[in-house]
């Protein structure tokens, strides 16, 4: 249509040009126009589009520049059109009586979430929210990297997902959760096979599928959508139970899922990691809301072994956030009504706002940890022998920091990703195993070595 239309206006177009003209129509026609060419744009987080639109322009969350605000302004048929997209892709309702639509829009590599509003909750009109997924997973080289987290904090949690614990990672909204869930589902062996449950789909599922992860999505209706064909979480949930030995990872705890989910922590988590995201700011937060809110027996909630906070920090000026995690709390099982007042959080890790890091408490120096412990009694080289115990951790934290160190001084960026923290991974247990069964004991210094050199290798093979 183009070469024809060229060819009436007398006007030469080469292929390339051609093709760069179709691209755009097609942009602007059955796609999402301008939405596409920022979310292009690797550094974008957050992108937002309020009503009434046409009167403002759009809004930009930058990794690098925080808050900025752009000179596009979008019109009011690009907004109907945008909306009438989204109905269709997620078939999901939008009107009226369905003033909300969460869903997902897919461009190639890139995904984001969407959030759209309508009339009545907006009363002028439509808006929409995107929220721009990182291409690649996290992992926790990167987030050492970006101070989110340390190697301590990264070997302390390889450690409790090896030990097949049940986590809630929890903080405000953009504060980082899902992807440090993301991050910690790298941690689980490719072995194990992993069941994810979502409503919005935001966790990696086909990053982790293309390395070789025994994987499985299942996509539940939102908490908000009131009419539709997908099953509820609680229902997927209670699914996953029935779909045999699997780790359950929940993208994020809502509504009445939380009861099912409580079901499979104290149904799985003997044997699996049990998994997932809550809004809530500190510990106590977490166990108001999914007990006082979400209607969880108190006794139930004890099924949580450890509870990680992440949250933004500011600067003097308020200008500036970084995200960072501020806690690793464990839950203990002995309070009857209250864990804040009967010391049943018991905090392993705090963030030093000083330091600008995590730092051990005594509670975890000292071994007094109850999940480390139990984790530890599984496992006969390290059954009361908290010595060696808080050698693995160290060992896992020591492996995590030269990964960082060496793609800093080599300038290879791509050791941090996920490809190398899998390899690196399954080398660390399979150069453990090996160890043990020569030495009896996993010993520190003889798995980092072999490690080392196996590192080194790798990557002046890859070179």
């Amino acid at each position: 249509m183009l070469r024809e239309l060229s060819e009436t206006k007398k006007i030469k177009l080469s292929y390339e040009k051609l093709n760069s003209l179709a691209s755009i129509l097609v942009r602007h026609t059955i796609g999402f126009g301008l939405i596409e060419v920022i979310l292009q744009d690797e550094k974008i987080q957050d992108i937002s589009v309020n009503a009434p639109v046409g009167s403002s322009p759009i809004f930009v969350r930058h990794q690098d520049y925080d808050e900025c605000y752009t000179n596009i302004i979008p019109s009011h048929e690009d907004a109907e059109s945008w909306a009438a997209k989204f109905r269709m892709l997620s078939g999901r309702p939008l009107d009226e009586a369905n003033p909300v639509l969460d869903t997902e829009l897919t461009l190639g590599n890139v995904r984001a979430r969407v959030a759209v509003i309508q009339q009545p909750l907006s009363p002028y009109g439509l808006a929409y929210a995107f929220r721009r997924h990182r291409e690649k997973p996290w992992t926790f080289p990167l987030f050492i990297e970006n101070k989110m987290l340390n190697s301590l904090a990264a070997g302390l949690l390889s450690f409790i997902i090896d030990g097949g614990r049940t986590m809630l990672i929890a903080g405000t909204r953009s504060s980082g959760k899902t992807s440090l869930l993301s991050a910690c589902m790298l941690e689980i062996m490719p072995k194990y096979r992993i069941i994810v449950c979502e409503g919005t789909l935001e966790l990696p599922v086909d990053c982790l599928r293309d390395l070789g992860y025994d994987i499985l999505r299942m996509k539940v209706r939102e908490a908000l959508t009131k009419e539709t064909t997908e099953l509820s979480a609680s229902e997927g949930i209670r699914t996953s139970l029935r779909l045999g030995d699997s780790a359950l990872i929940v993208g994020e705890v809502r509504s009445d899922e939380a009861v099912s989910l409580y079901e499979a922590m104290r149904i799985g988590a003997l044997a699996n990691v049990v998994a997932g995201t809550i809004h809530g700011a500190s510990p106590y937060a977490v166990f108001d809301r999914v007990v006082n809110d979400l209607k969880v027996p108190a006794t139930s909630f004890k099924a949580t072994d450890v509870i990680i906070i992440v949250n933004p920090i500011k600067s003097p000026d308020g200008i500036h956030k970084w995200r960072r995690m501020l806690q690793l709390t464990e839950v203990r099982k002995h309070w009857l009504t209250d864990p804040s007042t009967e010391h049943g959080f018991v905090d392993l890790l705090r963030y030093d706002v000083k330091k600008d890091e995590l730092i051990a408490t005594d509670d975890l120096k000292n071994g007094d940890s109850e999940i480390l412990k139990a984790i530890a009694s599984n496992v006969r080289e390290w059954a009361g022998n908290w010595d060696a115990v808080w050698d693995n951790i160290m060992l896992r934290a020591k492996i995590k920091e030269t990964i960082v160190e060496i793609a800093k001084k080599t300038k290879r960026r791509e050791l941090l990703e996920a490809e190398w923290t899998v390899k690196c991974n399954n080398a660390f247990h399979e150069i453990a195993d090996k160890v043990r069964e020569e030495i009896g004991v996993p010993k520190s210094k003889e798995v980092y070595k072999r490690w080392l050199e196996w590192f080194k290798k790798e990557i002046k093979g890859k070179a």
